[in-house]
């Protein structure tokens, strides 16, 4: 927008403005997908971005080598939805 900073609430309105699911929602939608996909939840959390500002390293490092071990389970998943979204379309 013009180079200006986007708060989230501006973001919210350009989303449900335009008909687009709100990020909140998609984000909403991966978790609990990690989670049925047995993503034990604080490695979710940590794909996710969602981790506290303060975190020690060796926790960080856990948590990193938790995600690399984890992520290609809910990427052939991702993978998959896309491949079934895109059969409905076409």
């Amino acid at each position: 927008m013009n180079g200006e900073k986007l708060d989230r609430s501006d973001a919210s309105h350009y989303y449900s403005k335009r008909g687009y699911i709100s990020p909140k929602y998609l984000r909403k939608f991966a978790l609990d997908n990690m989670i049925s996909l047995e993503i034990l939840e604080s490695v979710a959390d940590f794909i996710q971005g969602r981790v506290p500002r303060r975190i020690g390293s060796k926790h960080y490092l856990a948590l990193a080598r938790q995600a690399s071990k984890f992520y290609p389970r809910y990427a052939e998943y991702a993978m998959e939805l896309r491949w079934k979204a895109s059969t409905l379309v076409a």
